[in-house]
């Protein structure tokens, strides 16, 4: 496996105060993917990624996407969080509030991808491993889709963005063959599961 040259170019990790006024955030690079948390309130984790634009998803709960109304804006060297207001910016950025945001870059504005039988909509940063993908299932079986990476992923996360329904996570274990998965969004144990099997150009 070829390292990452400068992890800290593809993933950064910053901490900020919420101000209820729209501040800008300092990553090092270009985000196109953030997850945003409070670290002193109970609010959602929130989730927005330069493919689906403006609209968050949470982790910890199975909703659908919601409009952002501005809430991130992905910047040259960061993002800027909105004042507080809308939708979803009023746990992104209350006043007093100390948050975390995990940033990762992938390769900007999404790409239509047809290395699968189904095409996905891709941003990919090859250099680090790392690719966000959208596509709309078809209700078929077998299927498989394009993510941009030249190497076989580890670790694959989906959610439906227009229904409530369950995070999946599949993931390859250490020195096994099979896929392993479990739920992002509750505290079951993983399992083994051929739902998902990885491959260099598609999942």
């Amino acid at each position: 496996k070829t390292p990452i040259p400068l992890g800290s170019d593809n993933f950064n990790t910053v901490l900020y105060t919420g101000n209820n006024s729209s501040q800008s955030v300092t990553t090092g690079f270009k985000p196109d993917f953030s997850w945003l948390k409070s670290r002193t309130g109970s609010y959602d984790h929130n989730l927005i990624d330069s493919v689906r634009g403006d609209f968050f998803i949470n982790t910890n709960r199975t909703s659908a996407e919601e409009a952002g109304y501005n809430g991130v804006v992905f910047g040259n060297n960061g993002f800027t969080v909105a004042a507080v207001g809308g939708t979803t910016s009023g746990e992104i950025n209350v006043s007093g509030q100390n948050y975390v945001s995990w940033n990762w870059k992938a390769g900007g504005a999404a790409v239509s991808n047809t290395d699968g039988s189904i095409t996905s909509q891709v941003s990919a940063n090859t250099a680090a491993g790392f690719s966000i993908t959208k596509f709309v299932g078809d209700g078929g079986s077998s299927k498989t889709i394009g993510h941009g990476l030249t190497i076989q992923p580890n670790l694959v996360i989906f959610k439906r963005l227009n229904g409530a329904v369950n995070w999946f996570v599949f993931f390859k274990p250490a020195g096994g063959n099979t896929t392993g998965f479990e739920g992002l969004n509750n505290t079951n144990a993983a399992f083994s599961t051929n739902y998902t099997t990885f491959q260099p150009s598609t999942t």
